[in-house]
């Protein structure tokens, strides 16, 4: 059987840093797939995030990989800074706190990459040295945005959305002085195709058909801006002012609170630059317990997604809970893939509490492949 490949693993987007950090509510995540100390975790690393804050559930091992070995280099990068660097140190060297000795921090993080990550970071010291989390395409694009709405809606009112402190206040504001034409002119252009197949990559929309991007990614983004607590989410204060608050208002992997824990567990994260689709060919009946997938299934077709979905289901253990996400489009598991259980009620709830901008739909799966066996039988 010829085996199944991606289709853009050649994209431009693929060769460099695109995301400096995850665009995916960690705390979705956890209520999604509950994490246990037996668990065998997958994840897809994007900008490793959401890989080192699984740690804090205390899974037995987790593998995360990306056809992206740039993305892979920045989660070395970031696990290296819990083994070399202490707290201050690491917030330093990222870039939430000023620094103009990161590159000094990094002769500390040398001696825990590998060949590879080390050439890379070596042969790009102006990513350090501007502060990494600030260097990713994504990024980027998003702090453009806020830059745009700085000069538009001016720092005052930016403030004013940031610093509210209970959700009937928040939700005023919202529908009379913020959800204005202005705004909706703003998001519309921003978000729309023409902008986001320029600076993102082509590849990722080749899939979406007959979608208005920014009217239907704005409708997601105005329930975050309106009704869940704007002052603790942190992904809308990176966006609109390139910094976190502190304390909890900042990913789980950065809280000072979760450091020691984190560094003692480092070493359960084995890192796998590889295509997906190849990566499955090779795995065992029971291999891993739990999935996260963040978006990658944005840029696989219909007839690869099902798949694709026949050999996760062949590495699953029994129970197993897999989940992702689509930004334009929305992909379910076909009913004939018996194995897979939507879990629909569960999604739609964790949906509404995603802090993160951005994503339209959230699918959560349990995964039983004694159906799929027992499907087999049946065939024959």
């Amino acid at each position: 059987m010829k085996t199944n490949r991606s289709k853009v693993a050649s994209a431009k987007f693929f060769t460099k840093l695109g995301y400096s950090t995850c665009w995916e509510d960690p705390e979705v995540l956890k209520l999604a797939l509950d994490v246990n100390d037996n668990d065998r975790v997958l994840s897809i690393t994007s900008g490793g995030d959401l890989s080192i804050g699984l740690l804090l559930e205390n899974p037995l091992h987790i593998v995360s990989i990306d056809l992206n070995a740039v993305q892979n280099f920045l989660l070395e990068l970031k696990l290296a800074c819990f083994k070399g660097l202490e707290y201050p140190e690491m917030l330093s060297f990222l870039g939430i706190h000023p620094s103009n000795k990161r590159l000094r921090l990094f002769e500390k993080l040398k001696p825990h990459l590998s060949c590879s990550a080390l050439t890379y970071w070596s042969q790009h010291p102006g990513l350090i040295k501007n502060g990494v989390l600030f260097q990713g395409k994504q990024d980027h694009y998003f702090f453009r945005f806020g830059e745009l709405l700085r000069v538009f809606s001016g720092r005052k009112k930016i403030e004013a959305l940031l610093t509210h402190k209970d959700l009937f206040t928040q939700k005023c504001f919202f529908d009379n002085l913020w959800n204005s034409r202005r705004w909706r002119w703003i998001f519309d252009f921003f978000f729309s195709k023409m902008i986001m197949s320029r600076y993102m990559d082509p590849a990722h929309f080749r899939l979406v058909k007959d979608v208005r991007y920014g009217p239907l990614i704005r409708k997601q983004v105005d329930h975050v801006l309106r009704d869940l607590p704007i002052w603790e989410n942190y992904f809308i204060h990176w966006v609109l002012t390139k910094s976190y608050p502190g304390g909890a208002c900042m990913p789980p992997y950065l809280q000072e609170n979760n450091f020691e824990t984190i560094r003692s567990r480092v070493d359960r994260i084995t890192i796998v630059s590889e295509e997906i689709e190849t990566f499955f060919t090779r795995k065992n009946s029971g291999t891993f317990s739990k999935f996260n997938f963040s978006n990658i299934f944005d840029w696989i077709d219909d007839h690869n997604f099902t798949l694709l979905l026949q050999s996760i289901a062949k590495s699953a253990c029994q129970n197993a809970r897999l989940c992702y996400y689509n930004l334009l489009r929305h992909l379910v598991v076909p009913d004939t893939l018996t194995a897979f259980k939507r879990k629909h009620t569960l999604a739609m709830k964790l949906l509404r509490q995603n802090r993160a901008m951005g994503y339209t739909k959230f699918e959560l799966y349990e995964v039983n492949p004694v159906s799929l066996n027992r499907r087999r039988l049946e065939d024959k």
